[in-house]
């Protein structure tokens, strides 16, 4: 079904009004934090090494943040992102002695299957996304850190050390800029194309009204399935990039991503309810987020105040996005 032909049977893909106002806020929110950050950092904020380096640490975490996009608006929620990453860590430092490609691929079926059964489980069972998700969190670190003994590897199973080619992906460069950039430009184009496709009209037809997208002939089920199976893909991915980068498969990585990502998604105006908010809000919102760690970091705030701050961001984000939504209706 198009987007025209959503709208003439009462769906507004995107909510294009209050998407907009949304994304006009996040942009508010966003200059307000850069202003801040080059006064109280004197200007180191804005230096191209200090920039380099918040891409450097927030590239993968752009991933689980379209990741926890796609779920979020069809009402749903994945708390068990940050465990895919850690998962796909293990497994992608365990097989890569053998094949890189082998190993990513592998990686990537995995990432699928735990969006299948989050997927499957939440809409044919009609079970709270929250719980399944927070199920399947802890399973999957469990099933890192048994393969791991708990401990951080770096030695694939037939005792090869990280090859070279993996290790120096994250640094590896075209036209001077860092592959990840490239392909954190790349991704955020996809999504945005898919959104612009019936398939991606459908999750907010399914997480702006359930029933009626049901109704009208949609298979609200399989959306909610493949929107998981989306998700977990790209955590699985996200993964591939955190051994690149750090160089290890590490079953405790990644408690916090799954939060972040909510949060990222929560600033730039992608409501938690399902059915409202934009690529574009979305990539704003992690920007906005990145920018407040950041700058935290380079005044030196201490890491007991940081969750408090951020916290209050998170909140007066929301607030003003449900002040919004109640004024729009």
């Amino acid at each position: 079904m198009s987007g025209k032909a959503m709208k003439q049977r009462g769906f507004d893909p995107g909510n294009a009004g209050s998407a907009s106002a949304a994304f006009v806020r996040t942009i508010v929110i966003l200059a307000v934090l850069l202003l801040i950050a080059i006064v109280l950092s004197k200007g180191v904020f804005v230096l191209p090494s200090n920039l380099a380096n918040i891409v450097r640490q927030n590239a993968m975490l752009l991933f689980i943040t379209l990741a926890q996009f796609l779920v979020l608006l069809t009402g749903g929620i994945d708390l068990s992102a940050g465990a895919t990453v850690a998962f796909s860590s293990v497994i992608m430092v365990l097989f890569q002695g053998y094949s890189i490609g082998g190993a990513l691929v592998l990686v990537l079926l995995l990432g699928c299957t735990t969006g299948l059964v989050n997927g499957f489980i939440i809409s044919y069972l009609n079970l709270p996304a929250f719980v399944i998700t927070l199920g399947m969190q802890q399973i999957v670190y469990s099933a890192a850190k048994v393969m791991t003994n708990g401990a951080k590897i770096e030695h694939s199973l037939n005792g090869a050390e990280l090859l070279p080619a993996l290790a120096g992906f994250y640094k590896a460069e075209i036209f001077r800029i860092i592959i990840p950039i490239w392909l954190c430009v790349l991704v955020v184009i996809l999504i945005a194309l898919y959104m612009r496709t019936k398939y991606g009209y459908s999750l907010y037809a399914v997480g702006g009204n359930v029933k009626t997208a049901f109704f009208s002939g949609m298979p609200v089920k399989l959306v909610s399935i493949a929107a998981y199976c989306l998700s977990g893909a790209l955590c699985a991915f996200a993964g591939f990039l955190f051994v690149s980068r750090v160089g290890t498969g590490d079953p405790d990585t990644g408690t916090l991503l799954a939060l972040d990502s909510i949060a990222a998604c929560s600033i730039g105006g992608v409501s938690l309810a399902g059915g409202k908010g934009t690529v574009s809000g979305a990539v704003m919102g992690l920007v906005a987020l990145c920018v407040l760690n950041n700058v935290m970091s380079l005044v030196h705030v201490s890491p007991n105040v940081q969750p408090l701050v951020k916290g209050i961001v998170i909140l007066l984000a929301v607030f003003m996005n449900s002040t919004q939504n109640k004024t729009g209706k």
